[in-house]
This record gives C-alpha cells, structure tokens and sequence, in this order.
C-alpha cells in the first residue's frame, strides 16, 4: 500500500528550523559549546544531532518538505545546502503569500521571529492546509493570540504550538502521576531557567507553558518584575530575531491559576545555564526534576510516620520519536485520524495571557493583576 504524503511549507528559515550543525546564528557561548562536542575523541554513534525542524522531519518517510521560504535570500541558499539532498525539488520563495497560494500544502511550519507569527499564521489557515505548527510563544499580544486561534477554528485548521517537552516521555509520567493522587491535591509549582538565553518570550515561555501542562488550569491573576533596564516594556518591544541577549527581558513573576494553585517562575540571565528546574508539590508530597532531565524524583510523605519521606525515582520507557519529531509523527495523526494536539494553541495562550500579564505587572510596581482575555 502506497503510503500516504504530506507536503510540507516552511515559513522562516532561521536555525530552529533548518539547522543541521552548528551555526552562526547562536550565541557564541553557546556555539563554542556546540562545537566543543562536534568531535569528540572517540565517537561510535556517529556524529552529535542538533536538533530542529528540518532534522526531525528528514526522518518521518510521509512528509516531503514542498516549498520553503524567507526574506533573506542567503537563508534560502542555507535551506539548499543543507537540506537539497534530501529535497531537491523543494520549491524556494522570498513571499509567503505566493508559496501559500502556488503550493497545495498539508502543514504548514511557522518559524518566524515570535512577533511576526500571527500574519502568515492567519493565511496558512485561510490556504486550505489541514495543520499549522507554529514556532513558540504563539504570539506576542493577546490581539494577535486571538486572531491566530479565531483563525484557525474558522477554517477547521490543527493549529499545534512547538512548546516541545510536551512530547517529552518524562513530562508525561510526571503529568501521569500527578493525576495518580500520588502527592495529593496539587498546590504550588516552581520552574527556572538561567544562562544568556534566559528570554521571557522565547526560551523563558517553556515554563510558563510547563505550569499550565502540569497544572492543566487557567491563569487568573499574576505579578512579576522585569530584569533591570526593561521598564519601558509594557509590550513586547524586542526586534525579533536573532540571539542577542538584550533582545528580551529576563523576569520573575507569581501566577494563580483557576484550581487554586500557586506558581513560582525565575528566568534570569544572572543564574546560571544549568539552573533549570522544576518542584512540584502537592499535599502528600513533591516531585523534582530537571527541565530537560531524564528522570524525576517522587516524594511522599510516609502516612506511618510523618517525618519520614519515601523517595521513588520515575524514569520513563525508551521511546522511538520525542520532541520535534514526535510532533510531526502526532501532527499527520491529528490529521488522517482526527486525534487531540498535546499542545493546541489555546493551551499555547496561557503562555501569552501570562507575559502579558507580566508587563502589566511590572509597570504597576510588580501588583497583583488580572490577566488579560
């Protein structure tokens, strides 16, 4: 039986989306990282992954990436060097208006700088694609939020958001055994993340994404303040595009959500980059775990003595695809199947009401405030 193709568009071709090696484009701490491991002194697995887009998609047989583009033309040549053998007859553009009504595409990839993702959004969706996988954070106003989702409900589009540890194994077992009872009704959460990429919008947004994945709630009130030299942002205000480290403020910052549960987030450029973690807590315990760890810790207060502590260890199964390219494999699922996103846009709002809400925030002095609808 022939299997069934999905052509592919990309739209911004920045690292994130065509990456296959180190690249200029990162931070130079963070490039020097990345070539430090490039050749290791001895290698029996082959060489380091550097994950993204077009990496994860090479190894899905059902996709074919159709068409690409970008405004800058040298990106558009990167695409062909890096990934022309495996596409060659992808077709290049510099306007994405003309690639979306030249091309009969079935998903469509978003990897615009983070304020630039709401119009080609809105006209993927009114293209007659069945899916859109957006790049994180669905979008840097609430306005833009709302017509990006409206968009897509009107025009019966899967409208995915790349927060990618909601195909992590473990943020599933973690979620799993929250929902067992294991450590009782759910009550506060605090997340972390340092290093030069300590972005509230970009990187940053993972975590707020992680409280509403682990929470499974709303936000409803919030307070938070911006690292120094942000107190002219009561809107998103960064370039878009590109590392530099000023490009997006750092912040810490308290939400309430709808259950009742508290939420605590530190994102600083001043911590380090190995600072990220997660606590949960629950009334009968609490789970910690790195960010992008393997496994978490399980602890639970032992009902025969209160000052006793009983530790589990949770390690998840080895699985085939995760992040990305289980992404794509779950996007052609919710297409031939009709099955649930694990990261639908209005999940991927939250994330927005609460940097919004930040903004709000910081300028009243770090008070509490509503979040935005």
């Amino acid at each position: 039986m022939t299997e069934t193709m999905y052509r592919v568009g990309i739209i911004g071709l920045g690292p994130v989306a065509i990456r296959r090696q180190p690249s200029e484009d990162l931070p130079g701490v963070i490039q020097e990282t990345m070539k430090a491991a490039e050749k290791p002194p001895f290698a029996p697995f082959g060489e380091p992954v550097f994950v993204s887009h077009a990496w994860a998609m090479s190894h899905i047989p059902e996709i074919d990436i159709a068409a690409v583009c970008d405004l800058d033309p040298a990106r558009v040549e990167r695409f062909r060097d890096n990934w022309g053998h495996r596409w060659p007859d992808a077709e290049l553009y510099r306007d994405h208006e003309k690639m979306l009504t030249d091309e009969d595409l079935d998903i469509v990839l978003v990897a615009t700088p983070e304020h630039r993702h709401a119009e080609p959004t809105i006209a993927a969706a009114k293209s007659g694609a069945k899916a859109i996988f957006c790049e994180k954070p669905l979008a840097t106003s609430m306005d833009d939020a709302n017509r990006m989702i409206a968009a897509s409900e009107d025009n019966d589009v899967i409208l995915t958001v790349d927060y990618t540890r909601r195909w992590s194994p473990l943020f599933h077992q973690v979620r799993d055994t929250i929902r067992s009872g294991a450590i009782g009704e759910l009550s506060t959460i605090s997340t972390s993340f340092g290093g030069v990429q300590a972005w509230m919008f970009r990187s940053g947004s993972h975590l707020l994404d992680a409280m509403s994945f682990f929470t499974e709630a709303s936000p409803v009130k919030v307070s938070a303040h911006l690292e120094d030299g942000y107190d002219d942002w009561d809107e998103y205000r960064g370039a878009g595009g590109g590392n530099a480290t000023e490009r997006d403020p750092g912040a810490t910052g308290y939400v309430v959500f709808d259950s009742g549960v508290r939420a605590f987030y530190s994102c600083l450029k001043t911590t380090p980059d190995s600072y990220r973690d997660v606590v949960i807590t629950g009334s009968k315990g609490y789970i910690t775990f790195k960010f992008d760890g393997d496994s978490a810790e399980l602890n639970v207060t032992d009902p025969s003595f209160a000052y006793n502590t009983l530790r589990t260890t949770l390690t998840p199964g080895m699985f085939r695809s995760r992040g990305i390219e289980a992404a794509y494999r779950e996007i052609i699922d919710n297409i031939a199947n009709g099955t649930e996103s694990s990261s639908p846009a209005q999940d991927a709002r939250k994330s927005v009401q609460i940097m919004m809400g930040f903004l709000k925030s910081h300028q009243k002095g770090g008070r509490l405030v509503d979040v935005l609808e």
